[in-house]
């Protein structure tokens, strides 16, 4: 997009996070064939009046990633995993934990024995989709495996 199509959009949170909801809503609802979009007044706003390309999904998650970039982890993207062909859907799960360590190796070694050991405290999980919605999962809270925050986001 050339420098003089962009603009500044101002909006509060509670706007930002109706435009990611609807964002994520159109991801869901329309985009998920890949072709066209099935409801023709969403496809005239989508394509403004039909003078533009559509966003796919793809696009709408890298939108929303950006609109809301605080989500993300800081210097690190993590995509959506590909479409599961098969009988279950397929979700990439994320286990983030900070430790300290003399190097690389030996901190990724200590994660692993955190993540490992069945006396360690259930984690919380980033759940992502294939549409890259992410929900984070805490698996301490009652009720083992309760979502406790949708985001996107990834898949926003």
């Amino acid at each position: 997009m050339s420098r003089r199509h962009r603009f500044l959009l101002k909006v509060n949170r509670r706007e930002l996070a109706t435009i990611l909801a609807a964002l994520r809503f159109h991801q869901d609802e329309n985009l998920q064939g890949g072709g066209t979009i099935p409801d023709q007044v969403i496809a005239d706003i989508a394509t403004d009046g039909g003078t533009r390309k559509p966003l796919n999904a793809k696009a709408v998650d890298a939108l929303c990633q950006r609109l809301n970039p605080e989500h993300e982890p800081a210097g690190m993207i993590i995509k959506p995993p590909d479409r599961e062909r098969g009988p279950e859907p397929l979700f990439r799960v994320v286990y983030i934990v900070d430790v300290n360590s003399g190097d690389r190796h030996e901190a990724a070694r200590y994660a692993h024995r955190i993540m490992a050991d069945p006396k360690s405290q259930p984690p919380v999980l980033h759940v992502i989709e294939h549409t890259g919605r992410a929900t984070l999962v805490d698996l301490s809270e009652e009720g083992q495996g309760r979502r406790t925050q949708r985001r996107k986001p990834r898949r926003g």
